[in-house]
């Protein structure tokens, strides 16, 4: 049997080989390019990464994956970590000009594409940001190993895998990621940071190797590679993994693979609770998972999907994607409010003018422990997110109960000066989407010449839209404080909402819209 305590190195070859030593007949990934069994994967993972190595590619260098949801993406992720390399995981959203930026900061050593990528052509993306020389491996369906890689055939993948050159402390990724800046940050997340976190998740969320995670979000965000991809690896658990999501053909693949473990976010879980095909499927083995996003969201999640043990969590990137999770056994009630208490790798505190405060004081997160050790190539920013004594600095607003529980409450920058009263966005977003007609709500403040500002919202509905925003303006005034009410409303609907180039709701071109 495989016990994660006792694998010798944290690093996601070495849990491989010991997974793939304990249960090599038990599935591992099931994608819509395929399916393989861990030792399956053990030994294509021990294949490519000693072809990385003949094409020349060194222990420490970077390459770009440019790939859809798949076995060749999770196998790419990991040959390439097998191989002592640092995964660049690229957003299959991106154009040229983005693509270019992140080639070059990462200077990336090689790029593992394919041909078609959602109607586009991917060589076609990569050869025109791609330093000159650099190689570009197409990997597609039907073929043993990316092109451009010598086929081998290891002897003993176990024992490649478990001499893998990497260690804890080695990047396993550089994620790209738009934050609050124009300037996208190249977040630096180690081996040990990455295995051990993703671990200590899946010990939360209760996920045991009999268990099946679904997941369809890209794999290039956080979430996928440094979060539900290396939780079901540790747990000796089968990665369900979806293309692209659509709901009617999610509710299928749930139904059809039997999945237990759910990763949503709001938007994915609002989509499925609301799709006609629910009623018709059987998507009752859903037991755990994360699906952080507003108190109704996981009341959806929980009463309308049935994934009765969904835990709520906190993080960012910088964090792996979570900092702070709830037990899967936690009271339903406790799991909507809060975002549960910190990871056993990670602390969590809350700073008020540089000087923790105490249970009930709301002010800035800060997190230490396993966490990105920086920024790739950039000091200043580095220094600027880490305070003196060592603790990152998130930007994000929160308190702690006596009980260590955290309930998150924006970002700070998001904060509106209302009447010269603080007010936070998220807390007014909470209340709008318990009205009965109104699907999403976007929060934010609108300056005054007198340097104040007012507050306005979009609300996202499927409703007729003639007086929803007067009867959700006259239903709030009885239930928060009248100088939370939003002045201005617009409504609108989901395929109308402005987006970022990573596919995020764009809550600063909705105020440019509104301001204007």
């Amino acid at each position: 049997m495989f016990r994660f305590e006792e694998v010798p190195s944290w690093t996601t070859p070495a849990v491989l080989a010991e997974v793939s030593a304990a249960h090599p007949d038990r599935t591992f990934v099931i994608a819509e390019d395929g399916e393989l069994r861990y030792g399956e994967m053990a030994e294509l993972v021990a294949n490519v990464a000693v072809g990385f190595a003949a094409r020349g590619l060194a222990p420490g260098e970077r390459v770009g994956v440019l790939l859809t949801n798949g076995i060749r993406w999770c196998a790419s992720y990991l040959a390439a970590h097998a191989a002592g390399l640092t995964v660049v995981p690229l957003n299959t959203w991106y154009r040229s000009d983005e693509l270019r930026v992140v080639a070059e900061r990462a200077e990336l050593r090689a790029v593992i594409t394919q041909d078609r990528i959602f109607g586009r052509n991917g060589r076609d993306l990569v050869s025109g940001v791609a330093a000159a020389g650099t190689p570009i491996l197409t990997w597609n369906r039907g073929t043993a190993t990316p092109d451009g890689i010598p086929e081998v055939t290891v002897a003993d993948p176990l024992a490649a895998l478990r001499a893998a050159p990497t260690i804890e402390a080695a990047d396993a990724l550089v994620l790209f990621t738009s934050g609050s800046t124009a300037e996208p940050k190249a977040v630096r997340l180690t081996q040990g940071g990455v295995v051990r976190t993703a671990h200590a998740i899946g010990e939360r969320q209760g996920v045991t190797g009999s268990d099946r995670l679904w997941f369809g979000s890209p794999l290039f965000f956080v979430y996928g590679c440094s979060n539900a991809l290396p939780n079901a690896l540790t747990h000796a658990a089968t990665l369900c993994v979806q293309e692209k999501f659509d709901a009617a053909a999610a509710l299928a693949f749930i139904e059809r693979h039997r999945c237990t473990v759910y990763y949503g976010i709001g938007p994915i879980t609002r989509s499925l609770a609301a799709h006609p095909d629910l009623a018709a499927r059987d998507i009752s083995r859903l037991r755990t998972g994360t699906a952080n996003a507003t108190p109704e969201d996981l009341r959806l999640a929980i009463e309308v999907l049935g994934v009765r043990e969904v835990c709520n969590a906190y993080g960012l990137t910088e964090g792996h994607g979570h900092s702070t999770i709830t037990h899967h056994t936690d009271p339903p009630q406790l799991r909507m409010l809060s975002q549960g208490t910190a990871l056993p790798t990670q602390e969590l505190r809350i700073v008020v003018d540089g000087a923790p405060v105490g249970p009930g004081e709301p002010g800035e997160i800060q997190i230490r422990g396993l966490i990105s050790p920086g920024y790739l190539d950039d000091g200043d920013r580095t220094a600027q997110g880490f305070a003196a004594d060592g603790w990152f600095r998130t930007g994000d607003l929160g308190k702690l109960d006596v009980d260590g529980r955290l309930t998150y409450l924006g970002r700070s920058h998001e904060l509106m000066k209302v009447n010269g009263i603080n007010v936070s966005p998220l807390e007014i977003e909470r209340v709008l989407v318990e009205h009965d007609d109104v699907d999403q709500a976007f929060v934010f403040g609108l300056p005054t010449p007198e340097g104040d500002e007012t507050v306005a919202c979009v609300l996202v509905s499927t409703a007729a839209h003639d007086d929803l925003a007067d009867r959700v303006r006259t239903w709030l005034r009885t239930r928060i404080a009248g100088y939370k009410v939003p002045s201005t409303i617009k409504v609108t609907t989901a395929d109308q909402l402005p987006l970022t180039a990573t596919g995020k709701v764009s809550k600063r071109s909705m105020k440019e819209q509104l301001s204007g």
